[in-house]
């Protein structure tokens, strides 16, 4: 930069009589959309890790510690418990699936995540 340059060559703000550009800066972020099939499939494969992808932590080992709760159940509770099991499971899946949608509605209408 030289010093009687009237504007910045990196950022083409006005220059000051210190030789500092004026002008604000603004850091742009940019914040990518979280995959509903990818979130889903999280899920299918560990309970929680859907939750988790999106970005609800807590929420996904939460999921997590409670399936193998009830899966230790559901051994000693066999035809029930089983059944318990398996709609945990699919539930958890769902979940994944709509917090997803959820974060990506958020985000388009505010540009921010909603937690």
């Amino acid at each position: 930069m030289v010093e009687d340059q009237p504007f910045c060559s990196k950022c083409g703000n006005k220059i000051d009589g210190t030789g500092m550009a004026q002008g604000s800066y603004q850091q742009v972020v940019y914040r990518r959309e979280k995959s509903e099939g990818v979130a889903a499939v999280l899920s299918l494969l560990w309970t929680g890790l859907g939750q988790i992808y999106v970005g609800r932590i807590g929420r996904g080992l939460g999921l997590m510690v409670l399936a193998f709760v009830i899966s230790f159940l559901a051994f000693f509770l066999f035809p029930f418990g089983v059944i318990i099991m398996v709609i945990y499971w699919v539930w958890n899946i769902f979940d994944a699936y709509k917090l997803a949608q959820l974060y990506n509605g958020h985000l388009r209408s505010t540009g921010n995540s909603p937690w």
